[in-house]
């Protein structure tokens, strides 16, 4: 017998039955396998709990039933998907090399493949890195870093740490060319949280990183992923998110405690975002984070002004679901787009040139984020600057800032004016070049002032380890390329020079190639900002995004989908217009916001940015007069409509979390 729980909802009358889901098997719980997790206190953290999916109903906070066929995969707790099956060693240890030895250094590898350097990118601006690991966080966690940067020490003195299970610490070779000198020996890092630490499978199945966050790009980082989280941000009046003037300018409340990089008392802000740990761990992220979370309100009021009837929760459901489409449009049509190359985007299906529905949900698609999309897309690493400018409303230069030293220390941002010169400097500054070198910083001390030496690329090598991901031949097959016989195969994608450092370093063993390496070494593909097989990953988990997800902006095939004309409305907006709104003192900006300023992309005043007309969301019902609304409303729905507030009840109409009175 399955497990239900059952609510009876008095106004309609019916019986509404929630479904608790094993979140690792994405199966309903049986009766004794509830009874285990329940005397266990494992609850909790090892199943999800899904009310039935509705036809009518928006996007839910917490991710169930983006795709009806598996109600819980899209929630959180949610695996990860796989390309291919996980390969690890004994134990769910790291996978060995093909003679039984350890992989070589993830430090060496780093070293020889990667140089340190400060050349700067000629298309891409530092805003571009912003967004890009924003996407990233929207869909994945970072607890780790705290987990091992603060609470762990995996090298004792400068010994790895062999015996603990949860560590995997990086070697340093001796005659290292960067930390020879030092005596540092050994770099710390704990492995990912997994369903068997958290005591959901046995230890007899492949591990599998714990991800809390929904793994769908539906701005997590803003509303959260749980209910619970939603009640406690939201002020359940006019649509609005619970926020703060200071200094003149709109922010969350700032009393979260993760920030513990902040310099109190002067830095004292630690922002409520819905993911407030993930939200301010980066400048990049929490830059990012408020601009959209300001977007909601900006959305909210405006919305309230053009429809005076409508109810909070219908605003902010409304204003909710604008907001999401217009991050998946930034992120699909500007970034993505302008990183795989415009032509193949639209060849393989991530982006399409329509003013139509793109009905393209399957329901046999899994929500979810895979493993190597996770991984592979770590090489944007080499797209980051270490260092973020500051500069004035005009364009003057006013100082730099370590990116490292700013990790969880959001406070920055109300000290100095610093956002408002963050936010200009993210868009004038240019990124780090797209090549097979490393900012220093990010190379050597990625994680500041926390950790004595950390980098953070070789830090990369061991995510594909930790996770688990087969050798890098394993993907070639199933991205259209040769399996490789030989190290020199490999010179179809690599140059030959680092074809033979790395035959050297794996000992000609071509299946101990990793694919984080080969992604790190890879020749870009043509039109492409990456190499075939990162292109081939990206693309699989782009159009996977598409297809598992009925609420996907560009699905007209639900109920609560946008109209054409609204759908329409929003592939006019842009990262450039999301700034001019939303951007602390951002007056003007170039049009094509990720890329540098050129003679093509000039700054311009913020007036000549396009953007949305939210009257395509205007409700006729609003503007009749009382005996009209009356008369429509009674035709439409008498229940759907609440006479003491003016305004529909979301538990009828399909736009909350409610289900439509069958």
């Amino acid at each position: 017998m399955i497990v239900k729980f059952t609510f009876y909802l008095l106004l309609g009358h019916f019986v509404v039955s929630q479904v608790i889901y094993d979140a690792y098997f994405g199966k309903p719980v049986k009766d004794e396998r509830g009874k285990l997790l329940e005397s266990l206190n494992l609850t909790t953290q090892c199943t999800v709990r899904v009310q039935p999916c509705d036809e009518h109903e928006g996007r839910r906070i917490d991710g169930t039933c983006v795709n009806p066929k598996y109600p819980s995969r899209g929630a959180s707790p949610t695996p990860l998907l796989r390309l291919r099956p996980a390969k690890f060693g004994l134990g769910n240890s790291l996978r060995p090399a093909m003679n039984g030895s350890e992989l070589p250094s993830a430090r060496l590898l780093r070293t020889k493949i990667l140089s340190d350097g400060f050349p700067e990118d000629y298309q891409f601006n530092t805003l571009a890195t912003h967004v890009f690991v924003f996407s990233i966080v929207d869909v994945a966690d970072l607890t780790v870093l705290l987990r091992y940067a603060i609470a762990s020490d995996c090298c004792l003195g400068n010994t790895p740490n062999r015996v603990n299970p949860l560590c995997i610490p990086i070697p340093v070779p001796q005659d290292d060319p960067y930390l020879r000198r030092t005596g540092i020996r050994c770099m710390n890092l704990t492995r990912f949280s997994t369903f068997q630490e958290m005591g959901c499978i046995p230890n007899t199945l492949p591990a599998e990183r714990y991800n809390l966050p929904t793994p769908l790009e539906d701005l997590s980082i803003v509303y959260g992923y749980t209910d619970a989280r939603e009640r406690q941000i939201r002020t359940y009046q006019g649509g609005l998110l619970k926020s703060e003037e200071r200094d003149g300018v709109e922010r969350p409340p700032g009393t979260s405690a993760i920030c513990v990089n902040n310099r109190r008392p002067i830095e004292n802000a630690c922002y409520e975002f819905g993911d407030f740990y993930d939200g301010n761990v980066l400048s990049g992220i929490y830059l990012t984070a408020m601009w959209f979370y300001r977007e909601h309100n900006r959305l909210a009021r405006k919305l309230a002004a053009i429809n005076p009837c409508w109810d909070d929760q219908k605003l902010f459901e409304t204003a909710r679901q604008i907001n999401i489409a217009q991050w998946q449009y930034m992120l699909y049509y500007e970034l993505m787009a302008d990183i795989l190359g415009r032509k193949n985007a639209l060849e393989t299906g991530v982006i399409y040139e329509t003013t139509g529905y793109v009905n393209d949900f399957d329901e046999h698609s899994k929500p979810g984020v895979y493993h190597e999309y996770l991984i592979g897309t770590r090489w944007f690493h080499t797209f980051q600057d270490g260092r973020t400018d500051l500069y004035s409303k005009k364009g003057k230069y006013l100082g730099t800032r370590t990116t490292v030293d700013d990790e969880f220390r959001s406070g920055i941002l109300e000290v100095n004016n610093t956002e408002a010169d963050l936010t200009q400097g993210a868009f004038r500054q240019r990124a780090a070049k797209f090549d097979y070198t490393i900012e220093p910083d990010i190379a050597e001390r990625v994680l500041g002032e926390l950790q004595s030496a950390s980098d953070l690329s070789a830090i990369d090598i061991m995510r594909g380890r930790d996770q688990g991901l087969p050798p890098y031949n394993e993907y070639r097959k199933i991205c259209g390329l040769p399996v490789a016989h030989k190290f020199k195969d490999f010179e179809d994608t690599i140059y030959a020079d680092k074809v033979e450092q790395l035959r050297r370093i794996y000992d000609n063993e071509v299946d101990d190639m990793e694919l984080m390496v080969a992604i790190y070494s890879e020749k870009l593909l043509h039109g492409a900002w990456v190499g075939p097989t990162l292109f081939c990953i990206m693309v699989e988990n782009l159009v996977n995004w598409r297809r598992s997800d009925r609420h996907f902006f560009e699905n007209g095939q639900t109920h609560s989908a946008l109209t054409l004309s609204q759908l329409n409305e929003v592939r006019t907006t842009s990262v450039a217009r999301l700034l001019c709104d939303n951007g602390d003192g951002v007056e003007e900006i170039q049009p094509k916001a990720l890329l540098n300023v050129s003679k093509k992309n000039k700054i311009v005043p913020c007036d000549h940015i396009p953007g949305m007309d939210l009257n395509k969301w205007l409700d006729p019902t609003c503007h009749l007069d009382k005996k009209d609304q009356h008369d429509h409303v009674t035709k439409k729905d008498q229940h759907s409509y609440d006479w003491k507030t003016n305004s529909y009840n979301p538990m009828w109409d399909g736009i909350g979390y409610g289900y439509k009175k069958k």
